[in-house]
């Protein structure tokens, strides 16, 4: 295998000669993985046994960042010297470092996204401060950022929960995203007789110098953009309009009382929109909320058919109330569809002038793309 840089994804790992289809391409030992099972013996010396596995990393490369070759003993050095040297380009390092130009660039939907992954940042930087006080916000947004961007899912004997585990491994990282690659990350791959992590040739095999890839997970590119800080040309079109429908309860009589509502049955937030499968519509999540916003709490009856139409028994609340579900959900699609038209001329300005802002301007399209199809599919008529 080679690194390599690519002129539109930077490093990527790519084929040294061609390679039949499935078969393996390398298998990482396990000594070589960075996690919570291998850095026991430095978690107990340094006294953060207690910490999560993301919390654990991140003490562990920033302390390399702030110290570099002065770390103790790390035989994970020559794999540390190869990890980015910056994050300028990830949206996180916009907010935390008040880049406001960058900032100010993006849909509100993108910055709400954003700001739960803050909330991260800020929860996992606090437990890594208490335990390492002289490490700056930058070492720890450094070491964050590799954590949240480069790990992949691992069994670690010493995790204590599902999120614990996680592996940092050198030269797989390298291997870039795709929605085609092949998912080593499966019982069945396991049960195939391939070690964890292993990296096989797709089905078509490999050319010598082309590019493999790895897939992150199912995800649209809003949740691309602000986990990862990068967009792909092919991904699920969904976008997520979480704020969107929050402020909307905020704004309506008896909004804290439904919020409750929808908390209880578990149908608050993680509202999206969707181009794919056509025709573009609402998640399942959205319509219960939409038609909740448009119950009065005094009107019992209403209130029984809503929870009979989310446990299946009703199609619909009542006529009166589909209608104005959907005029509200073409509201919010215009408002968004409006946004994105605006924000579209100025970013194609800045592409021009060598500025590279095509992640940004690729979220703005899909927003715009997504509300317009979902726009005319109320217009016309179509069922959602």
């Amino acid at each position: 295998m080679l690194i390599t840089v690519l002129e539109d994804s930077g490093r990527g790992l790519a084929a040294t000669k061609d390679v039949e289809a499935n078969q393996p391409l390398f298998t990482i030992p396990k000594s070589c993985l960075l996690n919570a099972d291998m850095l026991h013996k430095w978690a107990k010396k340094h006294s953060v046994t207690h910490l999560s596995s993301v919390q654990l990393l991140t003490c562990y490369l920033a302390l390399y960042k702030a110290q570099g070759e002065e770390l103790d003993a790390s035989p994970y050095t020559p794999y540390l010297q190869s990890l980015p040297f910056d994050f300028d380009f990830h949206p996180l390092s916009w907010l935390v470092n008040n880049n406001q130009r960058m900032v100010e660039k993006l849909a509100e939907e993108t910055k709400y996204k954003l700001i739960k992954v803050q909330d991260r940042f800020k929860q996992d930087k606090q437990a890594v401060s208490n335990q390492f006080p002289a490490l700056s916000t930058g070492d720890i947004l450094w070491a964050w950022l590799n954590v949240n961007t480069r790990s992949l899912y691992y069994g670690c004997k010493r995790s204590r929960s599902h999120q614990d585990h996680i592996t940092m491994c050198p030269l797989l990282d390298f291997a870039n995203h795709s929605l085609g690659a092949t998912n080593f990350n499966t019982s069945e791959f396991r049960r195939a007789g391939h070690p964890i992590p292993t990296m096989i040739a797709p089905k078509n095999g490999l050319r010598s110098e082309e590019q493999v890839y790895l897939l992150y997970g199912f995800h649209s590119n809003q949740t691309l953009f602000v986990e990862y800080g990068f967009t792909v040309s092919i991904s699920p079109p969904e976008l997520s309009i979480d704020s969107r429908v929050v402020t909307r309860f905020e704004k309506t009589e008896g909004g804290a009382e439904k919020r409750a509502l929808l908390e209880a049955r578990g149908y608050w937030g993680d509202w999206t929109l969707h181009a794919d499968p056509t025709p573009a519509h609402p998640s399942y999540r959205l319509i219960p909320a939409l038609r909740l916003l448009h119950v009065s709490l005094q009107d019992q009856s209403a209130l029984q058919r809503w929870e009979a139409t989310v446990n299946g028994e009703l199609d619909e609340i009542s006529p009166q109330n589909s209608e104005r579900m959907r005029n509200t959900l073409k509201e919010m699609c215009l408002e968004l569809q409006e946004e994105a038209a605006a924000h579209l001329s100025p970013l194609d300005a800045l592409i021009e002038e060598g500025i590279s802002m095509a992640s940004i301007q690729q979220l703005w399209l899909e927003q715009h793309d997504i509300c317009t199809a979902i726009v005319q599919n109320i217009t016309d008529g179509i069922e959602l």
